[in-house]
Formats: C-alpha cells, structure tokens, sequence
C-alpha cells in the first residue's frame, strides 16, 4: 500500500469525481459528516472552511494506492484502512 497526500483547492471536483457513477460511486465512511450526496458533502465543507478566508488550498486530498495482487484480499476491508489511515495521519476528528 502506498499513500499520497496533497492540499487542493478544488475538492468540490474531487468529490464529484470520485462519487461519480463509475467510479466508486458511493460513499464508503463518513467522519464528522452528516451528508450523502456530493453537493451536500460539500455544503457542509464550506459551512467549514467560512472563517479561513486567507487559505486557498482548504482540502486534503488522499490516494491509497493498493498493488493488483492484494486488490482481491482487502477489498472487503476498505473501510476498515481508510479509518486506520486517518487515525494515523491525526485526521480521526476531522470531515
């Protein structure tokens, strides 16, 4: 497994992105959101990022990449390593 993180200014795009049919289409977890839906996720973010007027990048964008020989073995745990990822970056009381 192999993570990436970068700071975007674009994360209504990013959600869109990987909600969209197709893609993964559904929303594995949530932390500290309430919504379902790519515009509601994202009402909630800017509900969020009001007061940080001076930040441009105001999301954090992360890829776990998984190598093709263990796709089959954890695809059924993919909730359980998105959560254990954000426990260890100190993300876990985040959106």
């Amino acid at each position: 497994m192999i993570a990436k993180g970068k700071a975007i200014a674009h994360g209504t795009n990013a959600i869109r992105y990987v909600m969209r049919e197709g893609k993964l289409d559904r929303l594995l977890g949530s932390n500290l959101i309430e919504s379902r839906t790519p515009d509601e996720i994202v009402s909630e973010f800017e509900m969020m990022a009001q007061g940080h007027e001076r930040c441009k990048n105001k999301y954090l964008r992360f890829e776990i990449g998984i190598a093709p020989a263990d796709e089959e073995r954890v695809r059924g745990s993919l909730r359980q390593l998105a959560t254990l990822f954000a426990q260890e970056m100190k993300l876990a009381n985040h959106q």
